[in-house]
């Protein structure tokens, strides 16, 4: 990673100097984002087997099926508490540093990116939730796994894993053991393959973090330098105090012992910013971390598709920083609305297409600030999102602690 981002820092400042043609910056940019991409789509490989084979197996291994509610409430629990918290944080920084007070809109509109791509605008939050409920249940199992549509993979899952333990205690069954013993064969293969990929990790974290440094560049954040900072020092109280807290209180752990042994996926979500793309990862270091497989299988999974800490925090901050570069000074209550409405969002992010830009508008919408906005916080989107899958990373990890701890 350090050396990814002095390479490309040092290649975008010669860029921007006129030593080395803007081309070569750029191409070099490309090709790093292009070895990343291929160590991204190696893990992305590993989910779909992976998630349905380690939850089967995960629930088949609890024999009392009430196990599996008790670990399901606990951990949707931790992950409305802990993106509540992450929002209050959000909009407490946001209050404290007020960013967007005077910074000039005329230069976020000359610096914006690309207009979203948004073919059409959810009219509520309570539409998104819909969607999201209907798209819970596939038409098709194979579909929604080949288009890599998490949850009803994992609704699906859990579905055979529950019936496997219901057909395997009948008396007339005669071949359900066989189907269990299967898939916790493939989960052990699935494990072994993603020992293997993890060995190309230092390959993938260079090329991302080189398209980061090379592309963008620091030219980004003179504009949004202040709104960057705001969104950085929310996430890092989140990430330092408030889940280290958590994860001290209700477990006894150490959480830096717990965070070394993570830095694997860390270092990866921060280089992909993908949640899902990191989950193999994600659960063999929890795992090794001590956490029983039963707890891991079903909390990371869920967690990855739903748990969005950093997203939700994100989307409070930037909803409010547009507000004040707008001049509209929000009521204590509109903010209660959009924390109310970033909580839910988060949650109904997952497996929808261009889901931050989704979301972001659905909670602008919400408060009468006008969606276009959403263009004026492109330039950096892509280095905060490293940041915020990176907490939504630690904040799973941090679940799986917890569940495993009070079960």
């Amino acid at each position: 990673m350090g050396l990814g981002a002095g390479l490309g820092l040092g290649l975008n400042w010669a860029g921007s100097q006129g030593m080395v043609d803007a081309d070569i910056v750029g191409n070099v940019a490309i090709v790093g984002k292009e070895i990343g991409d291929l160590f991204l789509r190696l893990l992305q490989m590993l989910v779909v087997p992976l998630i349905i084979s380690s939850l089967i197996t995960g629930i088949t291994g609890m024999g009392d099926l009430r196990t599996l509610g008790s670990i399901g409430g606990r951990a949707v629990a931790f992950y409305l508490t802990t993106s509540f918290l992450a929002i209050l944080t959000g909009i407490a920084v946001v209050n404290l540093i007020r960013p967007g007070e005077g910074a000039e809109l005329a230069l976020l509109e000359e610096g914006a990116a690309t207009k979203p791509l948004l073919t059409e605008t959810p009219s509520s939050i309570g539409v998104v939730l819909w969607e999201q409920l209907e798209s819970l249940i596939p038409k098709n199992p194979l579909a929604a796994a080949t288009e890599g549509d998490m949850l009803p993979v994992i609704f699906f899952a859990l579905l055979i894993g529950v019936f496997i333990g219901i057909a395997e205690h009948r008396e007339d069954s005669k071949d359900a053991s066989i189907v269990r013993r299967f898939f916790s064969g493939l989960f052990d293969v699935m494990m072994q393959m993603t020992l293997f990929v993890v060995k190309f990790a230092p390959i993938g974290v260079f090329g991302f973090t080189l398209y980061a440094a090379a592309g963008k560049g620091p030219a980004a954040f003179r504009v949004l330098g202040w709104y960057v900072l705001t969104v950085f020092i929310a996430l890092l109280i989140h990430a330092t105090l408030t889940l280290p807290s958590i994860l001290r209180l209700l477990t006894g752990r150490s959480p830096i012992d717990y965070a070394r042994k993570l830095t694997t996926a860390l270092v990866t979500a921060f280089s992909t910013a993908s949640s899902n793309g990191t989950l193999p990862l994600t659960m063999e270091n929890v795992e090794q971390a001590g956490v029983r497989p039963q707890v891991t299988s079903f909390v990371l999974p869920l967690g990855a598709t739903i748990n969005m800490d950093g997203t939700a925090l994100y989307e409070a901050v930037a909803v409010l920083f547009i507000a004040q570069v707008y001049g509209i000074d929000l009521t204590i209550a509109q903010q209660a609305l959009i924390a109310l409405t970033a909580l839910l969002a988060s949650i109904g992010a997952a497996g929808i297409p261009h889901a931050g830009m989704v979301m972001m508008v659905v909670v602008l919408n919400a408060v009468g600030l006008p969606t276009s906005a959403v263009a004026l916080i492109l330039a950096v989107d892509r280095i905060l999102d490293m940041l915020r899958t990176t907490v939504n990373v630690w904040s799973d990890s941090v679940a799986a602690a917890v569940v495993d701890a009070r079960e």
